[in-house]
């Protein structure tokens, strides 16, 4: 598990390369500034399903903001487009988009 801060938790995002993990954090730090009083984040890399020569990612979300619980699922075959879109579900999903 990768932690930045005390609110952002990434599971299972170890195996990827060191520049994909950088721009990741950035992405998602954007998008954590524009939750109001969050209190928790988690983005889970739930494996990478093989297909030929391509590979799909499912990315789970969660957060958690004046103690309730926001949900979000998307499977891509680009890593970047699934986290944003997970992302942007959750701030529909929480009021703040």
């Amino acid at each position: 598990m990768i932690n930045f801060g005390d609110k952002i938790e990434l599971k299972d995002f170890n195996d990827l390369e060191p520049g994909e993990l950088t721009v990741l954090k950035k992405m998602i730090g954007n998008h954590a500034n524009q939750f109001h009083d969050f209190e928790k984040l988690t983005l889970h890399l739930k494996g990478v399903h093989q297909k030929e020569k391509s590979s799909k990612f499912q990315v789970n979300g969660m957060l958690v903001k004046k103690n309730k619980q926001y949900n979000s699922e998307v499977t891509n075959f680009n890593l970047f487009f699934a986290i944003n879109d997970v992302l942007d579900n959750l701030k529909k999903e929480c009021g703040e988009a």
